[in-house]
């Protein structure tokens, strides 16, 4: 069965269900061994109807396979922050590392969407810090620019609340994950950055100053360009 057709199933299977819940008893029955019967004939269980319902954005990281950590903690606030779930799908030779939501609705393409801009803003942000670490010697510029990005995150993840969807839509995205990616590899990039020296508290302050003038919003239906605020 192809994806399109699985979800023309579950859609009908689905619209037994909202029916199943009808006040009429004859009709809500009719409706319940309608959905049964779908479900029969096609080989499907609810789980496989509800993650049906669930489709993915993919964003292209521009990083090769070792993306940085905070870049994967920033997908998974904006999941969070967006009621989706997030992969990541680390790239291999010429194929960037790619991070995909997945959810209802227009959920996964706003996610996405602000996903980038924020990835942007914070390579904008690193690149400037580390103009200013020139006299440092090449590990401990990018020691201090991990440690400035992930400042940078973690304000980020200070001012997001999870706006996530209902019980229903949780499960459909628990569904619809365990049936595309099953078990996932363990990730092996590199440890977060640790301070070392006295003056490390400058790059974290650093990066949780600059992040100050980014704030995310709640998402507006269709309105991408409100989602977020950043002062250039």
């Amino acid at each position: 069965m192809s994806p399109d057709e699985l979800k023309k199933i579950a859609a009908k299977i689905s619209k037994c269900l909202a029916l199943a819940a009808s006040d009429n008893p004859a009709e809500a029955e009719a409706a319940r061994r309608q959905a049964d019967a779908l479900m029969k004939k096609y080989n499907l269980t609810s789980g496989d109807v509800a993650a049906a319902e669930v489709h993915e954005e993919a964003i292209d990281t521009g990083a090769p396979y070792k993306m940085p950590i905070y870049l994967g903690r920033l997908s998974v606030i904006i999941a969070e922050a967006f009621g989706c779930g997030t992969v990541c799908e680390l790239g291999f030779v010429n194929i960037n590392t790619a991070v995909k939501f997945f959810g209802l609705g227009l959920k996964p393409e706003l996610a996405a969407y602000t996903y980038e801009v924020l990835r942007r803003q914070i390579g904008k942000d690193r690149a400037a810090y580390s103009a200013t670490l020139k006299r440092y010697k090449r590990a401990n510029r990018i020691r201090k620019a991990d440690l400035f990005c992930q400042a940078w995150v973690s304000r980020i993840a200070r001012q997001v609340n999870a706006f996530a969807g209902n019980e229903q839509e949780k499960a459909a995205i628990e569904a619809y994950k365990g049936r595309q990616y099953g078990e996932r590899l363990e990730d092996d990039r590199r440890a977060p950055a640790k301070p070392r020296q006295n003056n490390d508290w400058q790059a974290q302050a650093g990066g949780y100053q600059a992040a100050n003038d980014v704030s995310l919003h709640k998402p507006v239906q269709g309105k991408r360009g409100v989602l977020l605020g950043v002062q250039q």
